[in-house]
């Protein structure tokens, strides 16, 4: 029992020298062939050469952001007025103009 379990512990161990060496090789590795393939170095060149027109593209983003927003606002607010509506019979359709309005201020 002993050989084997000094055999296991053996393996363990060069598992965690091979995970300690080995995996930080390889990251080395991938940055390196990062920087030097050159379709990355394009996009690179891409991304920075069209960074003013990104950002102005997420400017819009979040405006149309807002905007979506205001409008599922609104969904919801009609989606309770119309729920409102058919389970109260006593509720005036002045009350639920008013309901609306109110909703949008």
């Amino acid at each position: 029992m002993n050989a084997q379990e000094s055999d296991q512990s053996n393996v363990a161990r060069w598992l965690q020298l091979l995970a300690a060496v080995g995996i930080p090789l390889l990251l080395a590795y991938l940055a390196f062939a990062g920087l030097v393939n050159p379709q990355f170095a394009e996009l690179r060149e891409l991304i920075g050469s069209n960074r003013e027109l990104i950002s102005s593209n997420r400017e819009a983003i979040a405006a149309n952001a807002s905007s979506i927003q205001r409008l599922e606002d609104r969904i919801d607010l009609i989606a309770e007025v119309l729920i409102l509506a058919t389970t109260n019979e006593n509720v005036t359709e002045a009350e639920l103009r008013s309901l609306l309005s109110a909703g949008e201020a």
